[in-house]
């Protein structure tokens, strides 16, 4: 439970010393969902295409991501180091798989 406790810190952390970037990524969440919702129906290539857009994203993201927290992958030596990694790159990919999606299906519906 401990480390759990200290896995949260280290995010509170995180979002407390990028409030701006924070702010801006769930703001373009929001406008991506509305445009959405605005947009209509839904195409199963869109979704394969979001995927693979999603994990290009998250494997940038794997070798960027520390460069925000002043680290680098060589200085990631404790396990606790790598699951908290680990973790963002999970949360990068899912992050950029929802803003995607909306725009990928609103695009193809105004294109079609």
């Amino acid at each position: 439970m401990l480390l759990l406790n200290q896995a949260f810190m280290m995010l509170w952390e995180a979002i407390l010393e990028n409030a701006m970037l924070v702010g801006a990524l769930f703001l373009l969440l929001l406008i991506t969902w509305s445009y959405w919702g605005i947009a209509g129906r839904h195409q199963k290539l869109a979704y394969r295409f979001t995927s693979v857009l999603a994990a290009i994203t998250a494997g940038i993201g794997f070798f960027t991501l520390p460069l925000f927290f002043n680290s680098s992958l060589g200085s990631l030596n404790y396990w606790v180091d790598w699951a908290f990694h680990l973790a963002m790159v999970a949360a990068l990919f899912v992050y950029a798989y929802v803003v995607i999606l909306p725009l990928i299906t609103g695009l193809a519906n105004h294109s079609a």
